[in-house]
């Protein structure tokens, strides 16, 4: 009996495990029951499914309550804006009610003041008598900044005799600040047609700026007609017509005379070649007889200063060639050039007073360079004015 119940004992074990691997409790008691794998894996199923949209619903339930909080937020603001805004029309329609009111209340009062007949309307008479002590104390304040003192009342007077019309306010201006407001036309203002007696003198301050621009337009417009009369030919003025404007070819005489003109920058730069000749002697032999000559016409009082006038005027006079008119302008480009270098030199020699020698070479070079640039420029344009070119100009002299 042994080995039986060695062996028969583990098999009746492994028997009863099996068993109740599929058995399953029906309740909370000890009663059991076989259990379909199936359904089993399908209970687990819906169970898993179950779960997921329990845990769907509790996430999308505070997004969805986070939107609701933030759309009442946003329409509580909207409604505090909404009353702000109304709030402001409200305060701006109460202010500008009361400005209305204010200036009807000033308006009554300036038409009780105007209406010295008290026949109900103002009349241009009754305007200009009440308009006149404001504008006559606002004219004696403009003549006393401009005299630097309290001017007299007859001085005021004679200020305003002077005007014209004799008045600051004459009857023209005074139907044009009626005709502003008059509303039915009938050249008098009505206590409802009537304005504040500043808006008045507002209105015609504007109209006195107006009138003075008027006036200064029309005296511009007589000058240029006065003008343009003493320009035609029946007035006996002197008018140059286009047959005489001597644009024509430039003959031997006027190419002769082009090269005269030059006489003038050569005069004035002579001074610049003092070191020039004094270095280099021998080698400017041949020019000493034409420095001889520019240092003698430069020692004549006012040559240069009356030389210079002279082409300024020849220069257009339109009788004259167009070759030397041209080149008499380059000279006097030519002798206003020469004036920056002289100007340099002399605040240098200012400047420096006893200790300008030290920079002596350089100021001989300089020297020399102006002169010799001075000699080109003159050969240059006598070069080619001898070829009866006029349309050659220097670009440094701002021609």
């Amino acid at each position: 009996m042994a080995p039986l119940s060695a062996t028969t004992i583990p098999l009746l074990a492994l028997s009863l495990g099996s068993t109740t691997a599929f058995v399953a409790p029906i309740g909370r008691g000890a009663s059991w029951s076989l259990a379909n794998p199936q359904r089993a894996v399908r209970s687990s199923t819906s169970a898993a499914a179950t779960r997921h949209n329990t845990l769907r619903r509790s996430s999308a339930m505070p997004a969805t309550s986070s939107l609701r909080m933030v759309s009442k937020v946003a329409e509580q603001k909207a409604a505090k804006l909404r009353e702000t805004a109304a709030a402001f029309r409200a305060e701006a329609a109460e202010l500008e009610e009361k400005q209305a009111r204010e200036r009807r209340e000033n308006a009554l009062r300036s038409f009780n003041t105007f209406d010295s007949n008290k026949d109900g309307s103002v009349d241009i008479a009754e305007l200009k008598a009440g308009l006149e002590s404001p504008l006559r104390r606002s004219f004696t304040k403009t003549l006393q900044a401009r005299m630097g003192r309290k001017p007299s009342k007859e001085e005021v007077d004679e200020r305003i005799a002077g005007l014209p019309g004799g008045t600051l306010f004459p009857d023209e201006l005074a139907l044009k600040l009626i005709q502003t407001y008059d509303q039915n036309g009938d050249g008098l203002l009505q206590q409802s047609e009537f304005a504040p007696t500043e808006e008045l003198r507002t209105r015609l301050e504007n109209l006195l700026s107006q009138q003075r621009e008027d006036e200064r337009l029309a005296r511009l417009e007589e000058r240029q007609r006065q003008m343009d009369d003493k320009m035609r030919p029946d007035t006996g003025a002197v008018v140059v017509s286009p047959g005489d404007v001597n644009d024509g070819p430039a003959t031997t005489a006027d190419k002769a005379l082009s090269a005269l003109p030059y006489l003038l920058p050569l005069v004035d730069g002579i001074l610049f070649a003092a070191h020039l000749f004094g270095a280099f002697p021998e080698q400017t032999a041949w020019a000493q007889p034409l420095a001889a000559v520019l240092l003698a016409l430069r020692s004549l009082p006012f040559a240069t200063l009356i030389g210079f006038f002279s082409l300024s005027i020849g220069s257009s006079n339109p009788r004259v060639n167009k070759l030397v008119r041209f080149n008499m302008q380059q000279a006097i480009n030519l002798d206003i050039a020469l004036i920056l270098p002289g100007v340099v030199g002399a605040i240098t020699g200012g400047m420096l007073g006893a200790d300008a020698v030290k920079l002596a070479p350089l100021s001989n070079a300089g020297s020399d360079v102006v002169f010799v640039a001075l000699l080109a420029a003159v050969a240059y344009s006598v070069g080619t004015s001898a070829t009866g070119r006029s349309r050659t100009s220097f670009r440094c002299w701002g021609v």
